[in-house]
């Protein structure tokens, strides 16, 4: 997935390829939240905008015969057009269809009706590239208008060409957003993830991030730091409410494909946890979830680089993987990985080796602290042990 950013806020012009994890590193108003977001809007916004020009002869034979079917090998030559337009709508930013190859592995059985009856609906069989559209309404006077008709049509094309190329996001800001708790308290708290349900030991990880567990209660959130023993959420730490949507994100909506954002998933936290939140991160990497971090965390940069070493072979691997209780789920590869600095108003590529992520502006800080350091230290007689 690749995307053209053209005066997106401090940005003149760059171009970003998402990998498995992208890291986002600069100082303060460089544009990496503007990049952040403007990814996470377009992802939230192709399946509803995308129009692949349904020609009216098409929606003419669905209502007389109530059935059309679709071959959706003719339409894989207006992809790239398509989309093109598509970002146009959006912004002067663009989404890339780079080395896109279409993918009718997965089924799709998707429904439009009233609280009593669905009056459309689309299938298409595993591995199959035939898309069978129904009209399920019998009374002319339950049939959606023509405009619905083909807003339907085209999202279900979006999702059998595109889905497994545009992946569902969920972004978590800098800020963390309040207002999710409600979502959580109605809808999400009363339903598990198909990840946790795959992958149950992540919620292991997580409670050792935080140091607990959420739970919601009499509607409200309440975190458990102990067994027998909670507190509402407004009570708790930094770290336990800004861990919030991830956590609950994780628990209850998470599933293969998708794509997680976060603004600085390194805050609140302690060092230790900034780095178990690297390795979490790969874990979620290898089940499915693809990572986009905005960072200004080095623990959490070095971490990510002590997995990237662990992924080649070597003497005594094994000896400190034990040691230090790193498991091959949490092993990275370099392939897997895009790094970019925002400097100098566009996205620069940050170099990543066999030993992991440069980040020149945090290794700049660190060096000038450390010869700060020998300066002040070198003629003061307290640095000096006998």
């Amino acid at each position: 997935m690749k995307f053209q950013f053209n005066k997106l806020g401090p940005i003149d012009a760059a171009e970003i390829e998402l990998g498995d994890l992208t890291i986002l590193c600069g100082k303060n108003n460089t544009g990496k939240t503007y990049a952040l977001r403007a990814i996470n809007g377009f992802l939230n916004m192709w399946h509803n905008e995308i129009d692949f020009k349904i020609s009216e002869d098409n929606i003419q034979s669905l209502l007389v015969n109530g059935v059309l079917k679709l071959d959706l090998s003719l339409l894989e030559k207006d992809i790239v057009a398509v989309v093109d337009v598509l970002s146009q709508k959006y912004t002067d930013s663009r989404a890339l269809l780079h080395k896109y190859q279409p993918n009718y592995e997965q089924a799709l059985h998707v429904s439009l009706g009233t609280l009593s009856k669905n009056v459309l609906q689309i299938i298409k069989d595993k591995d199959s590239c035939i898309l069978n559209i129904s009209l399920l309404a019998e009374n002319k006077n339950v049939i959606p208008h023509v405009s619905i008709i083909k807003h339907f049509i085209n999202k279900g094309i979006g999702q059998a060409l595109l889905a497994h190329y545009f992946a569902n996001p969920f972004m978590i800001n800098s800020e963390r957003r309040s207002e999710f708790a409600d979502e959580i308290i109605t809808v999400h708290s009363k339903q598990t993830s198909a990840l946790i349900k795959e992958h149950p030991a992540l919620l292991t990880r997580l409670k050792d991030i935080v140091g607990g567990e959420y739970k919601v209660e009499n509607n409200q959130i309440v975190f458990y730091y102990q067994k027998n023993q909670h507190i509402p959420l407004h009570l708790a730490s930094a770290t336990v409410n800004s861990q919030l949507e991830l956590n609950f994100y994780l628990k209850c909506i998470a599933k293969k494909g998708d794509i997680l954002l976060i603004d600085e998933p390194e805050k609140d936290l302690h060092p230790a946890n900034q780095r178990k939140m690297a390795r979490l991160f790969v874990q979620l990497i290898q089940a499915g979830i693809k990572i986009f971090i905005i960072t200004h965390s080095d623990y959490l940069i070095k971490e990510l680089n002590h997995l990237i070493i662990l992924s080649h072979q070597f003497d005594d691997r094994k000896a400190i993987m034990t040691k230090y209780d790193y498991k091959e789920s949490e092993v990275l590869e370099q392939r897997q990985v895009k790094t970019y600095n925002a400097e100098k108003h566009t996205l620069v590529n940050a170099k990543i080796d066999d030993m992991g992520i440069d980040v020149i502006s945090f290794d700049k800080e660190i060096d000038e602290m450390n010869h700060l350091y020998n300066e002040i230290t070198v003629n003061l007689p307290c640095a000096y042990v006998d």
